[in-house]
């Protein structure tokens, strides 16, 4: 079967020159006598809404160019089971991180020539699919305060710029949910329900998550001092903050957040209001290509 690939980028986010990845990505086509189409992702016209119109049964492969965010809505508007291939151009590109495509765009483009298929897992959140995590509470409110401030930072460090704005002066707030029918209540910073292991370019939150293991991995950070917050910050970028007593891990196949509207939140890095929320896991939903 001769393969016709799918290609959605989204031109408004990332480091790299755009135009540079589709024409390397072009030739590689064109060579290969590859067919191929490009969708180029707009504020009207986002990647869910694109796959979803666009994308029917006579394509092969999915390439997907972008963030979480723009995996996030391509896989939000798949309705075929085709495999994925990514090519990160975002700021964080968290996702990436749980699956060996290579460190460049020579390599990138090789998975999608010849990688191998592997089945990954996928989260669900209010009916929304997700490939990485929903973060609530203080994760939430820095991609809440990321979309309503400018800054001049791009990447990573404008992350990190928000975390340090206000990691002294977050107050924990009250989460209650219920966890695989277990209801808890208690004072949180913020509570992460992943699939994957990092967040905002490099916080390892959930370190021990496998995105093809069928459960959820959560973390809870409770109640901690700001100064303590600033001590232990390199804990959470090197995934060693179990150490900490106001550290919390666990597993689960569901969780429920009741309604707060003082927590924000974030699915994937992108901004998602406030709960309720009902969590759970959809087990080997999605294919991804990976180096061989």
């Amino acid at each position: 079967m001769n393969r016709r690939l799918f290609i959605v980028a989204n031109p408004s986010t990332g480091t790299k020159k755009l135009e540079n990845i589709l024409r390397e990505l072009m030739d590689f086509c064109v060579a290969r006598d590859l067919e191929f189409e490009i969708f180029l992702t707009a504020e009207s016209q986002n990647a869910w809404k694109t796959v979803e119109k666009h994308l029917d049964e006579s394509y092969t492969d999915l390439v997907v160019i972008g963030g979480d965010g723009t995996i996030n809505e391509a896989v939000n508007g798949l309705k075929h089971n085709i495999p994925v291939s990514i090519i990160p151009n975002g700021t964080g590109n968290d996702f990436v991180k749980n699956i060996d495509i290579g460190k460049d765009l020579e390599e990138h483009i090789q998975v999608i020539r010849s990688g191998k298929v592997k089945t990954v897992d996928l989260g669900v959140c209010n009916g929304r699919k997700f490939v990485n995590g929903v973060g609530v509470g203080f994760d939430g409110q820095i991609v809440a305060d990321m979309m309503n401030k400018n800054s001049l930072l791009r990447g990573p460090a404008k992350y990190y710029y928000f975390v340090l704005r206000i990691l002294a002066t977050y107050r924990s707030r009250s989460f209650r949910f219920t966890q695989d029918k277990h209801l808890q209540q208690k004072d949180l910073i913020l509570m992460t329900i992943a699939n994957g292991t990092t967040f905002g370019g490099s916080f390892k939150l959930t370190p021990e998550a496998e995105i093809n293991d069928s459960i959820l991995d959560v973390c809870e950070i409770g109640k901690i001092s700001g100064l303590k917050r600033f001590m232990n910050i390199s804990r959470l970028q090197d995934g060693t903050h179990d150490r900490l007593k106001e550290v919390t891990f666990s597993r689960c196949k569901h969780l429920q957040i009741d309604e707060n509207p003082e927590l924000q939140a974030h699915i994937d890095g992108e901004y998602f209001g406030h709960p309720p929320f009902e969590i759970g896991i959809l087990p080997n939903s999605l294919k991804i290509r990976v180096k061989a």
